[in-house]
């Protein structure tokens, strides 16, 4: 059997728009932006604010801590300016021949902020008057600084160009008022004048020292004076006429002890002598 194919059909080729989904495909999504919730910009070009925006907690205890900051600061700014604060008063303890006028006006303190008040310069400024130990500035609040003053303490006299001035354990000149009884001198072969706050040789006042401590109980008499020469040194007198030069400060105690050596070794001996020296160590003479 012969069987023919039919001849295709040839229709006329139509394009369809689709109103409904086909079988299995999805529905698409549109995305539009929209309009409800939002200001419209007010004067022109203000970032409108959400109409949902609200302050939260956080946002209120931000602001909260930023006024309390700015109460701070601004209680801060006012104390610093205030009059309240000022150094309206200054109080001056342990003067006795310093006046205390004199340390208020040298501290300088009166008018400044007790905030940023310089005690350390005010310190320094007082330790340049020349009876002036030691100094301790303090603050006391609201508006007062307390100066507490130890002044030099009289111990020796130094007698020089005729002139007796009263010296501290250091040598610093304090005047010419009497520094009490029983004060030790050192005579002193200068002829220059001195002034207050002048300092004098140490090695003379510290072997001077040492000797009216030491020459009594090593030798058994006392000093009558020490002197300071120049060229020579210290040089001692005693109660019976003995003259002794110790030469400087050093070693003190060992040339005392080689005196009351040989004094006891001269008078064994029936050696009579006015003058030792004792500015070559372990080599005295006897004179």
């Amino acid at each position: 059997m012969i069987v023919k194919r039919r001849p295709r059909q040839r229709w006329p080729r139509a394009i369809v728009r689709r109103t409904r989904a086909s079988v299995g495909e999805g529905k698409g999504t549109i995305v539009r932006r929209s309009s409800r919730g939002v200001r419209p910009p007010a004067g022109g070009g203000a970032r409108p604010w959400p109409a949902n925006f609200h302050f939260g907690k956080a946002w209120l205890r931000g602001i909260a801590a930023l006024a309390a900051l700015a109460l701070v600061f601004g209680a801060g700014a006012w104390l610093w300016q205030s009059p309240f604060f000022e150094v309206n008063d200054v109080e001056v303890q342990g003067t006795e021949r310093i006046s205390p006028e004199t340390v208020v006006q040298r501290s300088g303190l009166l008018g400044q902020r007790m905030f940023d008040v310089d005690l350390a310069t005010a310190q320094d400024e007082l330790f340049r008057l020349p009876l002036v130990a030691s100094v301790r500035v303090r603050r006391k609040w609201p508006d007062t600084i307390k100066i507490t003053v130890v002044e030099r303490r009289p111990w020796g006299i130094w007698e020089q160009g005729g002139v007796r001035y009263t010296i501290d354990r250091e040598g610093v000149i304090l005047g010419t008022f009497p520094p009490g009884a029983n004060a030790p001198v050192i005579r002193s072969s200068e002829l220059t004048s001195l002034l207050q706050g002048d300092h004098v040789s140490y090695q003379a006042v510290d072997a001077a020292a040492e000797i009216y401590d030491r020459l009594p109980r090593q030798l058994g008499t006392t000093v009558t004076e020490v002197a300071y020469v120049t060229g020579k040194g210290v040089q001692v007198t005693t109660a019976d006429g003995q003259v002794g030069l110790l030469g400087d400060s050093s070693s003190i105690a060992y040339k005392l002890a080689a005196w009351a050596a040989m004094s006891r070794q001269a008078q064994s001996r029936g050696i009579n002598y006015t003058t030792i020296d004792l500015r070559f160590g372990n080599r005295p003479v006897l004179q």
